[in-house]
């Protein structure tokens, strides 16, 4: 009776992806042999998270693994561009309507506070701060607006990435 066990030995990996995609890289890394040993905080931050795996050195077509794992690599940094856009998608022409109409608001409101005894500059300052805020009560239409013209954008070339993803994985299986 031989005890004598073979020895594996394993390529180690670790890599940090956005932890909204933590699954899907994952899922991915595993059609490319790796197995999947953990997960945990990048260096503190709460929106990343490092991925370990462990793959046996003498896998078959390590070459060719290698190429779909730089693929894979470009696919999914990609994906978390376009979800990062996703994400912020109006925020920025918002903020600085919504900014602008405060600081209309705001100098309304000086005029009022500063030249109190002058009539006209009260009626003046009344105006500019109603219309400061009108100004910013634009600032959500206009938000909707942009968000809904980039996710039309957006939406169909993330879901090619995802695609070309899946696409990636398929090839590494067969």
């Amino acid at each position: 009776m031989d005890n004598a066990r073979e020895v594996i030995t394993y390529d180690y990996k670790t890599i940090t992806v956005k932890r909204q995609m933590e699954t899907m890289a994952a899922d991915a890394y595993e059609n490319l042999g790796w197995e999947f040993i953990g997960s945990s905080l990048a260096g503190g931050s709460i929106f990343n998270v490092n991925l370990s795996f462990k793959r046996d050195r003498k896998i078959a077509d390590k070459q060719k693994l290698l190429k779909l794992q730089e693929r894979i690599d470009n696919t999914l940094q990609h994906a978390e561009a376009l979800l990062g856009k996703k994400r912020t998608a109006g925020m920025i022409p918002a903020l600085t309507v919504g900014i602008a109409g405060a600081l209309i608001f705001g100098g309304g409101m000086s005029m009022v506070l500063t030249l109190i005894e002058t009539v006209g500059f009260v009626i003046g300052g009344v105006a500019l701060g109603i219309a400061g805020l009108g100004v910013a009560l634009l600032a959500w239409p206009i938000y909707k607006k942009v968000r809904k013209t980039t996710l039309a954008k957006i939406e169909p070339i993330l879901e090619d990435e995802f695609n070309r993803l899946a696409d990636i994985c398929e090839e590494a299986r067969v």
